[in-house]
């Protein structure tokens, strides 16, 4: 069976529209704005391995740059050196944090400079001309700069005009042979003495008091006769320096100011 609709009366039809004339259909294409050129990503600080034959483990430390030094033993591998690094990964970061925090330095103008355990302000004698304690800075800083820079190079430049006549002094009163004095950088440590006799030392030193700095050279020059911290190692140290104590505590009280 099939189910029927009714039927219903057709409906009329509509009056045929007038023709027109064809018009082209045009599309309308709004561009949408180029986002803006992102920016490259600066490169990521790299990884350098440098073997010393006189060193006894594996050493990293953080450059200006960001860079992550490692030091690798004579026996010892890139690929251990490696792991190692990548084993730290916490600790390297935290010193790439502080590098950055350092290069926004705590020396503005009118701030103090510390110069052989004195604080000099630091002043603007205008033109982008700076002094500490009467000495004129070479390099000038642009209005609004960070005069960090400078103060740092004028520092790094007294330590290597003054260290080294001041070890080579103690070393000839304590009849000890030197074979090099180099002036660095270091971070963790204010000197380091190798079995060739090379000594090296760290530039901040200009800044801490001349018995404490004293104690420093002292401490490396009696590593030329012990090269370890023995108990011997110590009774050497004060005898040759006794206020080594006292400024032992100077150093851990406010050696970390100076980093």
């Amino acid at each position: 069976m099939q189910l029927a609709l009714p039927l219903t009366p057709d409906p009329p039809a509509r009056p045929a529209r007038p023709a027109r004339s064809e018009l082209p259909v045009v599309a309308l294409f709004v561009p949408t704005p180029a986002p803006p050129p992102i920016a490259p990503a600066p490169p990521a600080p790299g990884m350098e391995f440098v073997r010393r034959r006189g060193a006894r483990r594996y050493i990293l430390r953080v450059l200006d740059d960001g860079t992550l030094r490692v030091t690798v033993p004579w026996w010892g591998s890139r690929r251990e050196a490696r792991q190692f690094a990548e084993s730290q990964e916490a600790w390297v970061a935290r010193q790439r944090t502080q590098r950055v925090a350092r290069g926004a330095s705590c020396w503005k103008i009118g701030t103090a400079v510390l110069v052989d355990g004195v604080a000099h302000t630091l002043g603007d004698l205008g033109g982008g001309r700076l002094a500490v304690g009467g000495h004129v800075l070479d390099g000038c800083v642009a209005p609004g700069n960070d005069p960090g820079p400078v103060v740092r190079a004028w520092l790094r430049q007294r330590a290597v005009a003054h260290l080294p006549g001041e070890l080579t002094t103690l070393a000839e009163q304590h009849s000890i042979p030197v074979t090099q004095v180099s002036i660095r950088d270091q971070q963790s440590r204010w000197g380091s003495c190798s079995r060739r006799g090379t000594i090296s030392l760290n530039w901040r030193l200009v800044q801490t008091p001349p018995f404490v700095r004293e104690y420093v050279l002292l401490h490396e020059l009696m590593h030329r006769r012990e090269l370890n911290h023995s108990a011997r190692f110590w009774r050497l140290v004060a005898a040759a320096c006794p206020r080594y104590i006292e400024a032992r505590a100077w150093l851990r009280r406010e050696g970390t100011r100076l980093f």
